[in-house]
């Protein structure tokens, strides 16, 4: 699989196109995934998961702007596990929408099917934007991740009812205790979310049957 790489934007990235695309062709615009890795990890993480899930759909894996150790980056540094610092989680938001807008202007995206894909602290960038900026995203797909309770989040409660989210978390997550899983499985019902939500017998993990469920959720959607 082919990947292109990116150092013109605001946010290091690669990207993967469809076997259909033609550069040519201004018209057609394509379903996209924004993936976002998780602690410690970099861009090449999830974007792999390209070859498993639709082959109509564009692909651009970021890289987060805080380098945590050699090739190993997050989103917003990291002070104590499971309590984001307010401030630097809000920032982090404001970068992921600056380029966002970036990617809207550069690529052949269909911005009414436009998903975050998120893994660990990945899968909390993407739900925490997903209810501070909800009219810019057509959904996400959470994999073993949570949106900390203590954040003063600016929600904004009626553009996020019935958006569509897919949470999938293990049974035996060694790293993002299930707990956390399960109540931010009742605060994005509380908010009106169209939630799916599947635990599977795996530790902080994507699994193929996991990866099933996805596929079968963006069908839905694309």
């Amino acid at each position: 699989m082919h990947y292109n790489e990116h150092t013109d934007l605001s946010i290091y990235h690669l990207t993967h196109f469809p076997e259909s695309y033609n550069p040519t062709e201004k018209r057609v615009h394509y379903p996209t995934i924004f993936a976002l890795h998780g602690h410690g990890s970099n861009e090449r993480d999830l974007i792999g998961l390209s070859e498993s899930l639709q082959e109509n759909l564009l692909w651009v894996s970021g890289r987060g702007p805080v380098e945590f150790a050699s090739d190993a980056y997050d989103w917003y540094p990291v002070n104590q596990f499971g309590k984001p610092d307010p401030v630097l989680l809000n920032q982090a938001l404001e970068r992921i929408d600056n380029f966002i807008t970036e990617l809207l202007i550069t690529y052949p995206i269909d911005p009414q099917k436009f998903f975050l894909l998120g893994f660990s602290q990945g899968s909390m960038i993407s739900m925490t934007y997903l209810l501070t900026h909800p009219w810019r995203l057509a959904g996400v797909v959470a994999q073993s991740g949570y949106i900390p309770r203590e954040n003063n989040l600016l929600v904004d409660e009626e553009k996020v009812k019935g958006k569509p989210v897919i949470m999938t978390h293990g049974f035996e997550d060694s790293r993002m205790p299930l707990e956390w899983s399960l109540q931010t499985r009742d605060l994005l019902l509380k908010f009106g979310v169209d939630l799916e939500y599947h635990n599977f017998h795996m530790d902080h993990a994507i699994s193929a049957e996991s990866l099933g469920v996805v596929r079968s959720w963006l069908n839905k959607r694309i």
